[in-house]
């Protein structure tokens, strides 16, 4: 059963995300996979209203920065608006409320989402998806080892010891 509950809506043209209750590291995957549908859908920037998540944990902070990571190198932010005091002082412990742009206000983030926007109009609008597969069955091309195998040293005889008369 999970702890996180999500909604997606928009606030004021903005895409925004919003989760309740308590991320903890069994909600991990179905977090990650929430959110990375809703960024592939929304486009590259989507607000995380955080009013409602009550306590976050590292594996969610993980979630968080590889969301933002995926984001950003597709030309958008995923800025964190209005975190409970919990949430906030667990940022401020991590040194992350000066990785992600923090807000007081859904209204506040997408604001500034929409002035970073009016700044670069050439940033895609949506991210592409893609999956990277293993080929099933291959082995890597270097079929030789380069060094030879390491085994014993070669044996030279017995060490004895000298007396000096």
């Amino acid at each position: 059963m999970l702890s996180v509950e999500f909604s997606i809506g928009d606030f004021d043209g903005q895409p925004v995300v919003a989760l309740r209750g308590e991320s903890n590291l069994a909600d991990t995957p179905s977090v990650a996979s929430h959110l990375i549908a809703a960024v592939a859908a929304c486009g590259p920037s989507v607000i995380v209203d955080l009013a409602g998540l009550e306590g976050i944990g590292y594996s969610g902070l993980s979630v968080l920065l590889r969301v933002r990571k995926w984001t950003r190198q597709s030309g958008g932010d995923l800025p964190l608006a209005a975190p409970q005091q919990t949430v906030r002082q667990i940022l401020e412990a991590t040194g992350l409320i000066d990785v992600f742009s923090v807000y007081p206000s859904v209204a506040e983030a997408a604001s500034s989402l929409r002035q970073a926007r009016a700044w670069a109009p050439q940033a895609p609008r949506r991210l592409r998806v893609a999956l990277v597969t293993r080929p099933v069955g291959r082995r890597p091309a270097c079929r030789a080892p380069r060094h030879p195998p390491i085994g014993p040293p070669p044996r030279r005889g017995t060490a004895r010891p000298r007396h000096i008369a």
